[in-house]
């Protein structure tokens, strides 16, 4: 004898909903965009906006969010520090970035990451020395220039990837009114060169 089980399925009861009015829907979004406004006018610098009680606002704004804009981006117009190192008598870049490369295992490989702080060790040391490029100058004639002026230091790094005779270009970035007469992203400021010893 065979048994059979019927199954009955039931249609799926229609849940509760509150209806509500189109007028609180709207007063809530135009009390949030006015939040997000006082909050953004207090972090960005001053301009044509001024919005009433905006200083008041500052006090409140940089304790409840004090982490600012700079936290998440970083002004394009701050200089870059670029790495060099002499190699067979010619200089070469050092730089192991840009990170996502394959050489750095598409970003897996963190040792792109640690050469920033590398650089910043040796730029903070008391017996840094930086040459001017000059206005018209590439980054090989600054070099050139700069080599005159080589410091002996040691490399405080655990990873030092700069050795023997390196330098740190510091790297203005062109503004971008200027794009159309320079087919270069960014300009030799100053060059500073040393003579490291690595651990």
């Amino acid at each position: 004898m065979r048994f059979t089980e019927r199954i009955h399925l039931e249609p799926p009861r229609a849940g509760r909903s509150v209806a509500v009015p189109r007028t609180w829907i709207t007063a809530i979004t135009v009390v949030w965009v006015i939040v997000g406004l006082y909050v953004a006018q207090s972090f960005v610098p001053r301009n044509v906006i001024s919005l009433p009680g905006q200083s008041t606002v500052r006090k409140a704004a940089t304790v409840i969010t004090p982490q600012g804009w700079a936290f998440f981006t970083k002004s394009a117009k701050d200089p870059q520090y670029a790495p060099y190192r002499m190699t067979d008598g010619t200089w070469r870049s050092a730089a192991l970035t840009p990170h996502s490369k394959p050489s750095n295992f598409f970003g897996f490989d963190r040792a792109s990451r640690s050469q920033g702080i590398e650089v910043a060790l040796l730029l903070h040391q008391d017996n840094v020395r930086w040459t001017p490029c000059g206005d018209t100058s590439t980054v090989d004639s600054c070099l050139r220039n700069a080599a005159t002026e080589a410091v002996s230091t040691t490399n405080p790094s655990p990873s030092p990837t700069l050795c023997g005779r390196a330098s740190v270009i510091e790297m203005k970035p062109v503004r971008w009114a200027w794009r159309h007469f320079s087919s270069e992203r960014h300009t030799p400021e100053r060059a500073a060169v040393w003579e490291i010893s690595c651990p």
